[in-house]
């Protein structure tokens, strides 16, 4: 699994009873090879190609290429997490690992919580056809939630045109929120980079991050430390994740000078 990535992921594996093996990322997204040299005989790899969760890296052509061919090579599997579809906020969408594989070897899933809402509570999954039948047997096991009625009306939704148009005025909506944060920030914390959607603010290596992420809820500010996202002791970073989708113009310059103030005071 990347490192850092998504905790909540991290444990489900870890609840799955999987042994977990950390695998670096930089700016073209998991390193890859070094992957397959600390771990060549994993059984499954969960990836966020598209944008790294939550450094917002797009995996590179060439490691998607390897790790597509090492996976049709050993016949692992690979979990693509399109968590943020096409909401991109920079240019195009890269296309989907799983568009490319030949072989397979990718389980597709992503869900509307950051493209329509979170409340709708509505995921997709696209299967290889040879493992269509057991996500099937155990889909049916579990009570729909949401029910049939919110999937159909999504999918007329989608196919009436209505969700391509609302990705296109959220994108404007979130880039000059973006934009927005950036501007307050920065003068003050240069180290800002956008990862998906959320501005990453790199703090010293050892700061608190998660005690100054406490200290922030006083003041109605929810940043996420940066340091609950990494796996490896040895390459935990310290730092804040402050979301675009819910940074509020109007008392935004308030919220970033109570927030840089707060960091002044542990760092």
């Amino acid at each position: 699994m990347e490192d850092p990535g998504f905790p909540f992921t991290r444990h489900g594996l870890e609840l799955a009873k999987l042994s977990l093996a950390p695998i670096p990322v930089d700016s073209e997204g998991v390193d890859v090879e070094y992957g397959l040299r600390h771990a060549p005989d994993a059984a499954l790899v969960v990836v966020t190609p598209g944008q790294q969760a939550p450094l917002g890296s797009t995996l590179s052509v060439a490691r998607r290429l390897r790790l597509l061919d090492w996976a049709a090579q050993e016949k692992s599997w690979v979990i693509e997490d399109d968590y943020l579809s096409e909401l991109q906020l920079e240019g195009r969408a890269a296309p989907a690992l799983a568009s490319i594989d030949r072989n397979g070897r990718v389980i597709h899933i992503g869900s509307y919580s950051k493209t329509i809402s979170p409340a709708l509570r509505l995921g997709f999954l696209v299967a290889p056809l040879p493992l269509a039948s057991r996500f099937a047997e155990v889909a049916a096991c579990l009570a729909p939630a949401p029910g049939p009625s919110v999937q159909l009306a999504t999918a007329e939704f989608m196919r009436e045109g209505h969700y391509m148009r609302h990705l296109r005025r959220t994108k404007g909506l979130y880039s000059a929120q973006r934009d927005a944060l950036l501007k307050c920030l920065r003068p003050r914390a240069k180290d800002s980079v956008v990862g998906g959607l959320a501005v990453v603010l790199r703090l010293p290596d050892g700061a608190p991050d998660v005690f100054i992420a406490k200290e922030t809820l006083a003041f109605g500010l929810a940043p996420t430390p940066l340091s609950l996202w990494y796996a490896s002791t040895a390459s935990v970073r310290s730092g804040l994740l402050l979301g675009i989708a819910t940074a509020s113009q109007r008392h935004l310059a308030a919220s970033c000078d109570r927030l840089c103030a707060i960091i002044d005071r542990f760092t």
